[in-house]
């Protein structure tokens, strides 16, 4: 039996596409055990199970750090974070087969480990790193590019997450490439609690940072069309504070804080537009798979994009929400367009449900990991 160890620079609290990998394994047999960095916490380790999965065991490392801080801003923290790392996988080397490391902040290091000790490297490319920290073409994205096109060269399978990304790594020789979607789990019997109003409900759930996913500007245009749009929002960053004192003087601004996944998905089918908007002027949102994206399909939900970011193109072909310019004259007119096409609402989930089923379902999707996992 393969032993795995899943590596994420987060707290996987929740993360779903780790989260999914580590099911999909656990189902198919293997022992897995996740590594997940706290960057709330100031601690050695914890040890706990993942939740809902008694049988996937996370290990946390508490290291202060800021999330949407940046590269410069989590440097030293990431350090700490990937010393770490290598402590654990050199202490603990005749705990496991396969190592599978989301990204370059987990990959360098789980690449000296796996040609140390004679593992299997599996790296999976969420978010590559020169593009997604606004490295490219500086000194220091040139030295980390080279570094993380070495790490996918010697890795026994890269996994990225669009065709599109393909580009991205287009300098390389990856020994062997597929493609996992970020797509979630085909989610049954969501509860759906839609309130009785009339009101368009737009619905947001994610990190919240100062700027980069409109948020301000969705809260603006719910204020100034209250009797229009109600405003669903849900998760954690900079922008809480802001939210909750909205929420607080708007009844059309509902503020749900940090909640689990299902939670999201539940909230997210009890609304009628969803939003995956990303800053186009960073390279690595022309790559992105959003699982907003994605849940839009699964819940059959029309969706507001960016012009040119990931997947966007698809909402186009299959007219199944309205893509925008990034500026708030633009998000407001696409707003209206959707509300306006309220007739069509019903033909848009019918085509999601069928673009998710046929192509992007995560069944599809953990088939092609079952296979990797059985070749390594």
């Amino acid at each position: 039996m393969k032993r795995i160890i899943l590596l994420r620079s987060n707290p996987v609290n929740p993360d779903p596409p780790v989260e999914k990998v580590a099911l999909t394994l656990m189902k198919n047999g293997y022992d897995v055990i996740i590594i997940g960095w706290d960057r709330d916490g100031d601690y050695e380790i914890k040890r706990e199970s993942l939740e809902k999965y008694d049988h996937i065991e996370i290990i946390r490392f508490g290291i202060k750090g800021q999330f949407s801080g940046g590269f410069r801003k989590n440097f030293f923290p990431l350090i700490r974070f990937q010393k770490r790392i290598l402590k654990w996988l050199i202490k603990n080397n005749d705990k496991y087969d396969v190592i599978h490391a989301f990204d370059f902040d987990t990959g360098f290091i789980a690449n000296l480990c796996a040609k140390k000790y004679k593992k299997s490297l599996v790296y999976h490319i969420l978010d590559y790193y020169v593009d997604s920290h606004g490295l490219r073409g500086k000194f220091l994205g040139n030295l980390i590019e080279k570094m993380e096109r070495y790490v996918i060269n010697l890795s026994d399978t890269t996994i990225i997450c669009t065709e599109k990304r393909k580009v991205q790594i287009k300098n390389t020789n990856p020994k062997r490439l597929i493609i996992i979607h970020n797509t979630p789990l085909k989610a049954e019997n969501i509860n759906l609690k839609k309130s009785e109003n009339n009101k368009i409900k737009i619905v947001y759930v994610g990190i919240l940072p100062e700027n980069g996913r409109m948020i301000k500007e969705l809260v603006e245009i719910v204020e100034e069309n209250e009797t229009l749009y109600e405003l669903h929002i849900a998760g954690f960053g900079p922008l809480e504070n802001y939210l909750k004192e909205k929420s607080k003087v708007n009844e059309n601004i509902k503020f749900y804080g940090k909640i689990p996944y299902m939670k999201t998905l539940e909230l997210e089918n009890s609304c009628d537009i969803m939003t995956a908007i990303y800053d186009p002027s960073i390279p690595n949102h022309f790559y992105a798979a959003p699982n907003k994206f994605y849940e839009s399909l699964m819940l059959g939900k029309p969706l507001i994009m960016i012009k040119n970011t990931g997947m966007s193109e698809i909402v186009s072909q299959y007219k199944i929400g309205e893509v925008i310019d990034y500026n708030k004259l633009s998000l407001e007119k696409g707003l209206k367009n959707l509300a306006n096409r309220k007739n069509e609402w019903q033909e848009i989930k019918k085509i999601g449900n069928e673009l998710y089923d046929k192509k992007y379902s995560w069944e599809i999707m953990s088939k092609r990991i079952e296979d990797l996992y059985s070749e390594l």
